[in-house]
This record gives structure tokens, sequence and C-alpha cells, in this order.
């Protein structure tokens, strides 16, 4: 009512106005990324599978059948991505193997739950962004970068963004993580290395300098969580060491082996570190390259207006990270760094808006708008990269028909198997076919399911009391039928080399299957010749 009597209809407030389209906007953002990384995780269930997963599902299998990781299992990779499909077979058995791909969309979103919850941003809105940029790029490259896929790279990545957002960032912008959060990521701190060895150098440089800038601010309680989570951790660890693996064995065949045996073969050091980093878009360089220019762009806002020790501590952070692929590996076996990334940039556009003076109006448009950018970018340039592994496109990713991983196959060979070795019996599949054993639908033998030229370089220098040489064992334990097929497989030019012993073996110990050239049957002992190890 005006002041003459008049009735008069004011127009709501800019601010109420504004508010009220920029929340249906923030909607319609979040909905539009939850909806399409609903759909990845739908094609990404259904895609073709590489060989590391069919070992990560097959070490799983085996433990839930009393098996032990690294003494009766023997793989190279850290225990957890194990752990995790051990639970899965736990809880639904094997006859869908491949549903323990849903692990990965629950690790996703328990990630964007820790950025949407994070201590680092003041801004309730600024939290439901960053988590939702991180939703946005991850379902850009789920397929690409094969983030669906049950490995350990994105599991470890993951894993990251929780101790990030609980505990590093939120120290990073001069704030004290309560009790729990600290906790929690004290957790993931030890699941991270326990995924690979090799984050350990990463993970020491992004948790010190956090651990140092709160130990400045009287951060003692969150210190201790922390601590408490890690020591925490640990015990669990150690309680399923105890049950399904030896922890001398895990320090061999996973630490050791890799430093002594496989790393030549990798040119793992400073010089092929240091030219991962030159940028490149040819293949699956890609995908490092994408990680380091989201850090790069990411880094500024991470660094304005902070005080100078916050800096130090981000840029020692930041080198951290950069060291998490310190093997310099591309594709998805950088998987870590991108995803890690992808909430970086979230946190960093949150952090750096609000430093800035001015209306919460223009501030919250400016994070939605940027938001949007940032997702928009991310599914722009996964057109523009090739499929890891596999080298397709966008389109051709996601018009491939669905695919069904592992099962037992009816098809000749397989058929074949199962009449020559009845359940229950071992084969051995050479050099490495991990999935092979669950298309034959028979298990491998003890010790043994792949044999690799790093392989038989520990086997001629082992560590004293750990043997671990296929050819001395097929002449004391041979399985009843081996597969011998070292053409098919990618590093054929690199095997063959080290196959004499095998093709010995197989020469007197076995007889090859009529109308399968590549199956090899145990002989009858009367008719085995004798013969001297090599």
């Amino acid at each position: 009512m005006s002041r003459n009597g008049r009735l008069s209809l004011r127009k709501p407030s800019v601010f109420v106005s504004g508010f009220g389209f920029q929340a249906v906007v923030l909607s319609a953002f979040v909905l539009s990324c939850l909806t399409v990384f609903g759909w990845a995780c739908w094609k990404g269930l259904w895609f073709l599978s590489f060989c590391d997963e069919g070992e990560h599902l097959l070490g799983g299998r085996m433990l839930n059948e009393g098996g032990r990781l690294y003494v009766s299992y023997v793989d190279s990779h850290g225990p957890v991505i194990f752990m995790l499909s051990q639970f899965y077979g736990a809880l639904f058995g094997w006859h869908f193997p491949q549903g323990a791909r849903l692990l990965l969309p629950v690790l996703a979103l328990m990630a964007a739950a820790c950025l949407s919850v994070t201590s680092a941003l003041s801004d309730v809105r600024h939290r439901v962004l960053a988590s939702t940029v991180f939703i946005g790029g991850i379902a850009s490259y789920w397929l690409m970068d094969a983030f669906y896929m049950v490995s350990f790279y994105p599991v470890a990545g993951f894993l990251a963004v929780c101790l990030l957002a609980l505990f590093v960032v939120p120290a990073w912008f001069g704030k004290t993580p309560s009790v729990l959060p600290s906790a929690l990521a004290g957790i993931c701190l030890i699941l991270i290395l326990g995924c690979a060895y090799a984050y350990g150098p990463g993970m020491l440089l992004i948790v010190i300098p956090a651990l140092w800038l709160l130990a400045r601010k009287q951060g003692d309680r969150a210190i201790r969580a922390f601590a408490s989570g890690a020591v925490l951790a640990v015990l669990m660890l150690g309680l399923w060491f105890w049950r399904y693996s030896d922890f001398g064995s895990f320090v061999v065949f996973h630490i050791l082996f890799n430093q002594i045996a496989y790393a030549p073969f990798i040119h793992f050091g400073p010089k092929t570190f240091l030219l991962s980093l030159v940028p490149s878009f040819r293949g699956e360089e890609f995908y490092p390259t994408l990680a380091h220019l989201i850090l790069a762009a990411s880094l500024p806002m991470l660094l304005y207006r902070r005080p100078g020790r916050n800096r130090v501590a981000i840029l020692i952070g930041f080198a951290g990270i950069l060291l998490l692929n310190a093997r310099a590996a591309a594709g998805f076996k950088d998987g870590q760094t991108l995803i890690m990334a992808f909430a970086l940039a979230g946190l960093a556009l949150g952090g750096c808006l609000e430093r800035q003076a001015g209306s919460s109006r223009i501030l919250s448009r400016a994070a939605l708008t940027g938001s949007i950018g940032m997702v928009l970018a991310l599914w722009g340039s996964s057109h523009l990269a090739t499929n890891t592994p596999f080298s397709w496109s966008y389109h051709d990713s996601t018009h491939k028909p669905p695919y069904t991983i592992y099962q037992p196959i009816d098809d000749a060979i397989s058929l074949k198997v199962r009449s020559l070795v009845p359940p229950g019996q071992p084969i051995l599949m050479l050099p490495y076919m991990p999935e092979f054993y669950w298309m034959a639908d028979r298990r491998p033998p003890y010790g043994y399911y792949e044999y690799l030229p790093w392989d038989a370089v520990y086997a001629r220098h082992p560590v004293p009391g750990y043997p671990h040489d296929l050819c001395q064992n097929l002449l004391t334990d041979p399985p009843p039928l081996i597969g011998y097929t070292p053409e098919t497989d990618p590093t054929s030019l690199t095997v063959r080399p080290f196959f004499n012993c095998i093709k010995e073996r197989l020469a007197t110990l076995y007889m090859p299957v009529e109308g399968f050239p590549s199956l090899h049957v145990l002989r009858p002992r009367e008719n085995q010749s004798r013969v001297s190890p090599p």
C-alpha cells in the first residue's frame, strides 16, 4: 500500500529474482551432470575390458576360494584392488563378474560427497558446484580413460579426492578440519598406499605440508584424528594380511619385484618422468597432458591471496600430485592424476571466488558460470581424445554394443578345455591372458597365472626365500593343460626371447591337442622325456 492509499505492485528484489533463476540453473546443471554420469556408468558396465582388470577379478575370486595373495596367487599389484574384488565376490558371488565395476561409481559418488561437505569452502553453493564439476569431468572421461575398470588407478584417484577434500585443501586454505573428516582422510591415505607403493613419495609431499600448516594453527586435534585414522587402517590391513596374504611376500612381489625386475622394462627413472611432463596430444599421451593443463590452470586460483606458507604447501602438494605418476604412464594408467585434477578445478574456482570482495549474488553467478564452462570444456575435450586402452573415438566408444566379460564361453577352444580338464583342476594360459580362466571356467595353478619377461628376470635373481620360477615349477607340479599363444600377446616381441625354457617344457612334458595348436595337454608319466633344468 502506498502513502496515498493506493495498492502498489512492487517488483521482486533483484537479489531474490536472480537467486531464483540461479537456483533453477544450478539444479539443472547438477541434474544434467548426474544424468550423464549415470549413463556413462551404465555404458561402462557393459564395456570391453583390458587384461589388468581380468587379473584383479581373478585374484578376488581366488581369495574367495581360499587363496592367499602373493602366495598362491602371485601378482605385482597392491592389495586394495584385490580386497575390493574379493568384497564384491563375497557379497554377490561370481556369476556376474563385471558387476564389480559398480564399485567404481560408488567410490566416485563417495568422492563427490566429500567435496560437497568439505570445510575448504564456506559457501554451500560453491561446495555443490565443486562436486558437480568433478562429476561432470569424470562423466566426460568415464569411458574414454577407463574410469569404469576394476583397476587401482581410478580407485586411488577417488580415494585421493576424499583425502584432498576432507583434509589437505582445507589446510591449504587456512582452515582446520574437524575430527571425523580428519580421521577418514587418514584411512584414505593408507588405502591409497595399499593401491600401489609407488604412490608413497607423492602422498608424502601432499600430506606433510598440510600437517605442517595445521601444526602452525594449533590444529592438534585434527592431526591426532588423522593419525588415528591412519593407524586404524593399518590395523585393518594387518588383520586382512594375516588372513588372506603374507607381509613378506607382499614386500617381495609388490615392491622389490617391481623395482628389480619390472622397472628396467618401462625405462623407469628421472629422465622418463621429466619427459612425461612435456605436453603432447598424441594418442594416450593426451590424458596426462590434459591433467597437467587442468592443474596448471587451477594453481593460480588456489594460490590467490594466500599467505606465503600456504602457497609453499600448495606448491609442494602439486609436486606430489605430479609424482603420483612417477612411472610416467600414459592413458588410463595415469587416471588418478586426471581424477584429482577435476576435483581441484572445482575447489580452486570456489576458493578463488571466496577470496574476492563483492556481493554474494555476483560471486554465486560467477561460480555457476565458471563451473558450467569448465564442464562443457571437459566434455568437448573428450571428443578430441582417443579411448584408452582401445584407441577409439568418443563416438566409437559410446556406440559399442553391450559386451559381457569373463563368463564361461561356449566357443570351440573353451569347450575343448572344459572337456580335457575336469572342474577343480588347474590350467595355465601363457604368456598373459587372465580372462581366459574365466572363459574356460578353470582356475590357474598354485602361484602362477602368467609368464612375462620380468618373471624370467626375477627367476634368475630371486630374493632369498621367495623363489618364483615357472620353468622349475613345471618340472615338479605341471598343470594338466597349458595354453601357449605368444603371437597374440601385445608384448610378444619382448616375450619370445624369454620363452625357450617354456618351449622345452612343452616339447618334453606336453603334447599338442589335435585341431587346437595353442593347447597342450600333459603326457602320461611314462611318455615324458627326462630333462635337466636349463
